[in-house]
């Protein structure tokens, strides 16, 4: 299998020497030719690997057009998820009246967060939703959402 180096990444070939069909489409840098032909590649959402299908890699079709096939691809990582607020980072959003916050375990909604000296700096708990006073749908405290970047 070929290593390629894609956007400061280092990326392995897929391999295509067995069956796969996706649950959900992966994102992968797709390219035909022998070797890593710059010129052909594409960042595509791979569907399926049929290998006795020439070429054997298919992807969703983009723009309303055909859906396209491939001879190599190289999956994607997933991008990060958004950095979950702390506890503290939290409570100081709350206390400052930006929002609420909702424990979907006790279906309470409140306007402040208690936790111990322990946790200050822990990510607050998956249980924890919140929304700002002027939307009306609950989201994940993330940083970006709470403080719109970095604190």
């Amino acid at each position: 299998m070929a290593t390629i180096n894609y956007n400061c990444m280092e990326l392995e070939e897929f391999p295509s020497d067995k069956p796969v069909v996706f649950e959900k489409p992966r994102k992968a840098l797709c390219w035909d030719g022998d070797n890593y032909d710059t010129s052909s590649r594409s960042e595509c959402n791979v569907i399926a690997v049929i290998p006795y299908m020439n070429p054997p890699i298919y992807t969703e079709s983009r723009d309303g057009r055909q859906d396209s096939s491939w001879y190599h691809c190289a999956l994607l990582p997933d991008p990060p998820k958004p950095r979950r607020a702390t506890n503290r980072e939290l409570a100081r959003w709350l206390a400052q009246g930006n929002g609420e916050i909702q424990n979907l375990e006790r279906g309470s909604i409140l306007t402040a967060l208690i936790y111990s000296t322990n946790e200050e700096h822990e990510d607050c708990l998956e249980d924890k939703m919140v929304r700002k006073w002027s939307d009306t749908e609950w989201h994940e405290p993330t940083v970006d959402y709470l403080f719109g970047g970095e604190p």
